[in-house]
């Protein structure tokens, strides 16, 4: 796998006129991708400009260009990691608690001495939903369609609650609203830590703005 290092010594070649290690398709491809190899390419790009328009006759970078470069672009790169870092380490506990809840739910349905089959059904339901947000916490990346059972299950509920507030055939206890939402919400915060950059990037090519 390329690294960052790389690709940028890559771009540093190009910038200099030189003959880069790796092929022009694979630098440009891994630049469309990668925010911060952009910045450091922009930066690049205004650092160069601005050393030409100072001093027209010089030709060659001066050597330790690559490390003014880097010092512009890492810090903010890195508040910028560490905020998604800090934030994601949230949704991940987040979802870690709630996947506790669910599955002290699922048990006290079990406990709960009944031959309802009803309540074993659902407390087969809300185990299955806090395996799904463990396994949300250990791996982001599955977070949408999780979200979509519980979003579903949510709105369901709030839209039976509802009915039978106005008719008054049931009572519908708060703990099965509030649980689920709170789930969704996990679900979101983790997931817009997790991919919020991807989403930054598209909207910056959408707006034609490379910040």
């Amino acid at each position: 796998m390329i690294s960052h290092q790389e690709i940028q010594s890559a771009l540093s070649a190009r910038l200099d006129g030189e003959d880069a290690a790796l092929e022009n398709e694979v630098i440009d491809a891994h630049l469309a991708q990668c925010l911060q190899c952009q910045q450091f390419w922009d930066e690049a790009l205004r650092l160069r400009s601005q050393m030409q328009l100072r001093d027209v006759g010089r030709t060659s970078a001066p050597p330790n260009l690559n490390d003014v470069i880097l010092a512009g672009v890492n810090d903010p790169w890195r508040k910028l990691e560490q905020r998604r870092m800090v934030t994601l380490a949230i949704g991940r506990v987040a979802l870690v608690a709630m996947a506790i809840v669910w599955l002290a739910w699922a048990v006290q349905a079990v406990v709960a001495a009944t031959t309802d089959p009803m309540v074993t059904s659902f407390a087969a339901v809300r185990l299955g939903v806090a395996t799904a947000l463990g396994l949300c916490a250990w791996r982001p990346s599955q977070v949408p369609g999780v979200l979509l059972v519980v979003g579903t299950m949510f709105t369901f509920t709030v839209g039976f609650a509802v009915r039978d507030a106005i008719m008054g055939t049931g009572e519908f206890g708060f703990d099965g609203i509030v649980i689920p939402l709170v789930s969704a919400l996990a679900l979101v915060w983790t997931w817009v830590a997790d991919r919020g950059i991807e989403v930054r990037r598209a909207w910056s090519y959408l707006s034609a703005n490379p910040y």
